[in-house]
């Protein structure tokens, strides 16, 4: 179900409440905006609890980064370490335990030290909407994804069977961190032939934490985006499309270095075969290519304060290709295909000064995955449905062992560790997925799914190398094993004429969950490498919403997590304390407005021996508020203010200040008091 999110304007779901109450009342109403079609009222329509969180554009207030955006959602939490660059987590889970997929491509990141999470290329404005589902929902769109999915869609084939021109133009500022941020898109089709283009231009600068102080963050980001395609028929046609990406001069309180560059490029090949005579009745390909190009330095954006002035180039290169195939039979529908996904990275650090290579984070190290799966769901009567996947995937990874000062030649790195980095590794996992859905009656619906998946260890986690002070710093572990969740959810939703709300619980005991940790055999006491240990998560979510009137309605959120390391009788690090959000929504004919309090708790179960935990962080409660009008049918003005009484406060699942910033174990402080406002037309 959607869910209630603090600044978005009213969402379809939230009408739907307020409808059925003025159905019992009256029936039908007029809009108050003159010029405004009369809203005809209905009872709303039974939510599935298995549809993703859906986000657009013009459902949240402006934001420097996406991730920023997807905090929005319960369950849902992101690390910052500058005002771009935000990593998401869901469910206490992160990075390659989560599937990102940008309008069906995949991309790595070219940092080893995660500048550039898949999220922070992609922006709402050049989107139709983003979809986020919590745990394990399906196995057809790639391995892994044990905490979930976020997929960034463009709805471009669809919208182009309307002919003529469609086009959507923003204009957002905002009085503490971004700047400005613009954007246009436009879409031209004759119903068959078409063609869309995008663009998007943001600036930010350093903004400031509720005590006044400035928290490096400033940053340029500009994108563009052009997509042509031909239709033959609602299901058959063919797409094809180019994403540019540029952040420049972006700024991190997080971190030793600041990007000078990080320039992604997308190419992505989108055909699809429908209505096919025979067994099978729809075939579709999907292929892209993303490659990043970034570079780091410690010395162009800040003042130089280490030994040495250094450049850190890298790059990374995806490869995914997915072919599906669908077959429809009475009450019965079969996904079944083949994917496959190549990761290339490579990074160093080089002195800048005598341009002397120094080591090699990433080696030149690559990733392949090449998986089947079959997926069907029945429905087995007006009541009652079931989803049942399998698939099978093969994992390698390698690296150039004949580069100098890698994980694998580097005299500093143990003998027996060189000597496993010089091996190709591979595996092959079985995962597995079962999910039931009943409806008890027309309000009360459930579900119970289990699932066992397989996330692969990434090249970060088994290659990278990294020195300071001439000591080593980090140390990646060739002989790490894929992760193997086992996970059981259940769930409950629940929806009258007034009150819609849903519940879910879940646990995921983990074999052999990869943690990154000090204190490991035969490495110097702070020096940071991964291991294998048994873990388990567990928690859940509450989302509500109460219709007071036909014009008010009430709603409220809620989210915990737990995590536990049980090989070793300790907390899981960078685990979000419970939190939640409670709010007062009004639409009133063209105009809407909320009052929106969100809350964290205390973080108290950490793990400081991660070198990810530095210390307990303080709980909050901050107020936002926001209100927008629509001016005609095509214009909407909106304006609101965050963080209303300016506190200072942090998300615990943030980065630590880098030393040159702050107190090297303070999480980064969030944003003071910030006011903003939007133009949006859509024509």
């Amino acid at each position: 179900m959607t869910a209630a999110c603090p600044h978005r304007r009213p969402t379809r779901l939230h009408t739907a409440i307020l409808a059925s109450v003025a159905t019992m009342a009256a029936g039908t109403q007029t809009a108050a905006a003159e010029g405004l079609d009369t809203i005809l009222i209905t009872a709303p329509e039974p939510v599935s609890i298995d549809q993703p969180v859906t986000l657009t554009a013009e459902d949240t207030a402006p934001r420097a980064d996406l991730a920023e955006v997807l905090r929005e959602i319960s369950g849902v939490n992101a690390g910052r370490m500058s005002g771009h660059g935000l990593d998401p987590i869901i469910r206490g889970q992160r990075e390659h335990q989560l599937n990102v997929l940008l309008d069906g491509a995949g991309i790595a990141n070219a940092c080893p030290n995660r500048m550039d999470p898949p999220t922070s290329f992609g922006n709402l404005a050049g989107y139709d909407e983003v979809e986020v589902r919590k745990g394990v929902t399906t196995l057809t769109r790639g391995p892994g994804g044990s905490g979930g999915s976020i997929d960034l869609t463009r709805n471009t084939f669809e919208r182009a069977a309307e002919v003529g021109m469609q086009s959507r133009f923003g204009f957002a500022t905002s009085s503490n961190g971004l700047t400005d941020q613009s954007s246009a898109d436009v879409l031209m089709s004759n119903g068959q032939a078409y063609g869309r283009v995008i663009g998007q231009i943001a600036n930010g600068e350093n903004y400031e934490d509720g005590d006044g102080n400035e928290v490096p963050s400033s940053f340029k980001q500009r994108s563009g985006t052009i997509i042509g395609g031909y239709r033959v028929s609602d299901v058959t046609g063919i797409e094809v499309s180019i994403d540019r990406n540029r952040m420049l001069d972006t700024r991190y309180a997080g971190t030793g270095m600041d990007s000078i560059f990080d320039n992604a490029t997308i190419y992505r090949l989108d055909g699809r075969l429908g209505d096919i005579e025979g067994p099978v009745d729809a075939v579709r390909l999907e292929v892209s290519r993303a490659n990043v190009d970034h570079l780091m330095d410690n010395y162009s954006l800040r003042e130089l304060a280490a030994a040495m002035p250094m450049d850190a180039p890298a790059e990374s290169h995806t490869t995914t290709a997915r072919l599906t195939a669908s077959s429809r039979s009475n009450q019965i529908e079969i996904d079944y295909g083949l994917d496959f996904q190549r990761v290339e990275q490579d990074a160093q650090a080089i002195n800048a000064m005598t341009d002397m290579l120094i080591f090699r984070q990433w080696p030149d190290g690559q990733t392949d995955q090449v998986g089947a799966f079959l997926q069907g769901d029945w429905q087995l009567d007006d009541d009652n449905s079931l989803r049942a996947g399998l698939r099978m995937d093969r994992f390698e990874s390698e690296i150039d062992t004949s580069l100098d000062k890698s994980i694998a030649t580097n005299m500093m790195v143990p003998a027996d560790i060189r000597e496993s980095a010089r091996e190709a590794k591979s595996d092959t996992e079985i995962s597995a997925l079962l999910r039931y859905k009943h409806s008890f009656d027309s309000n009360l619906s459930g579900h119970v799914g289990i699932s066992r998946t397989a996330v692969a260890p990434n090249l970060t986690q088994k290659y990278i190398t990294l020195l300071m002070n001439g000591m080593l710093a980090k140390m990646g572990n060739p002989d790490l094993e894929p992760e193997i969740h086992h996970q059981i959810e259940g769930g409950l939703s629940w929806q009258n004429e007034r009150l819609v709300t849903s519940a879910n619980l879940y646990v995921d005991q983990v074999d052999d969950y990869v943690l990154q940790d000090r204190e490991i055999a035969g490495l110097m006491p702070m020096s940071t490498s991964f291991r294998n240990v048994d873990a388990r998560l567990y928690g859940g979510e509450l989302d509500l919403r109460y219709a007071v009137t036909d014009w008010l309605a009430t709603e409220a959120q809620l989210a915990f997590v737990r995590g536990r390391n049980t090989s070793d009788s300790r907390d899981l690090p960078q685990i979000p304390p419970l939190s939640g959000n409670l709010g007062v929504r009004a639409e009133r004919g063209a105009l809407d407005g909320a009052v929106v309090l969100r809350w964290a708790g205390r973080a108290e179960a950490i793990d400081e021996q991660s070198g990810l935990d530095t210390t307990e962080t303080a709980g909050y409660a901050v107020l936002d508020l926001n209100a927008g009008y629509d001016i005609t049918r095509n214009w909407r003005m909106e304006a609101g203010v965050d963080n209303v009484f300016d506190r200072t406060y942090a998300q615990h699942v943030n980065r630590a200040y880098s030393g040159a910033f702050g107190d090297p174990t303070s999480r980064i402080n969030e944003p003071g008091r910030t006011v903003w406002a939007r133009l949006t037309a859509t024509f």
